[in-house]
């Protein structure tokens, strides 16, 4: 009986001692589920089988919608091309605008408390560790809006309005590289030397989107944006700051101010999403 009960009780004390370990991951998932930014927000995600069921911009309200499984928008007409892949890009950028805004204000929030509870805590830890900054106090700096335009138009560029083979394969937007073998990714036609290069691939348009706007926000050859967005939302003026984005330098800069004036693409920046 002695061997047994002490058998009992160190079993007892082994599974309160993995409860105890796994208090922060169940903190974890409960702000991933319960209280992630996104969670405000009913998105719709769409697996498009043809260009026809992209969803048409009807008004300044827009449906959040995120789109998986991209068709080729080649065929079209220029002008349809166009108009359908900025009603398939904008969504997913009101989107994730919104939740980089309901994430800073909750940031700005805690920051003036007093005190905060381990849930609390923790989740300003991963924001941290996310945008790379050491204190809490430095996040609101580096979670920046941008008008519409100007993701658009550097969607544009970077896609060919919707043709690049890394935007169809892999809902990737921005070109954006992989270094880490263990995520989705593709391997690109060139290399840089002996090596081969990979980009990432995304579940949807909204993921691509949401590592944009997190790369203007810890990287340093955007610090100049950083600072310029928080006194204005005119994008010709903020595209000054991204001559470092393109290995074309300044050529992109001009690029990209062509593009938003040829299409008229700042009658986009008062879009917002639908409420309800």
């Amino acid at each position: 009986m002695t061997g047994k009960t002490t058998t009992n009780t160190a079993i007892q004390n082994l599974l309160l001692f993995i409860a105890i370990c796994m208090f922060p991951i169940g903190m974890l998932v409960q702000i991933g589920s319960s209280e992630a930014p996104d969670s405000a927000i009913n998105i719709r995600y769409i697996s498009l089988q043809n260009t026809a069921d992209i969803l048409p911009l009807q008004d300044t309200q827009v449906s959040p919608v995120a789109y998986t499984d991209i068709k080729s928008l080649q065929q079209l007409p220029v002008a349809e091309k166009k108009e359908k892949f900025i009603a398939m890009l904008l969504p997913a950028i009101l989107i994730a605008k919104q939740q980089l805004q309901d994430q800073r204000l909750r940031v700005e929030t805690l920051l003036r408390q007093t005190s905060l509870t381990t849930q609390e805590q923790l989740w300003l830890e991963q924001l941290q560790q996310r945008y790379k900054v050491k204190d809490a106090a430095r996040l609101p700096a580096r979670m920046i809006a941008v008008p519409n335009s100007l993701v658009l138009a550097q969607a544009a560029i970077e896609t060919g309005w919707g043709s690049s083979r890394f935007f169809l394969q892999g809902n990737n937007v921005f070109g954006v590289w992989s270094y880490n073998a263990d995520e989705p990714r593709m391997k690109a036609r060139e290399s840089r030397g002996d090596k081969s290069v990979y980009v990432k691939r995304y579940p949807s348009l909204l993921q691509a989107i949401d590592d944009y706007l997190l790369t203007l926000g810890r990287g340093k050859p955007y610090q100049g944006l950083r600072k310029a967005s928080l006194t204005s939302q005119n994008p010709q003026q903020l595209i000054q700051h991204l001559q470092h984005y393109s290995e074309l330098g300044q050529e992109y800069i001009q690029r990209l101010s062509g593009l938003i004036k040829h299409n008229n693409l700042q009658r986009f920046d008062s879009y917002q999403l639908k409420q309800g």
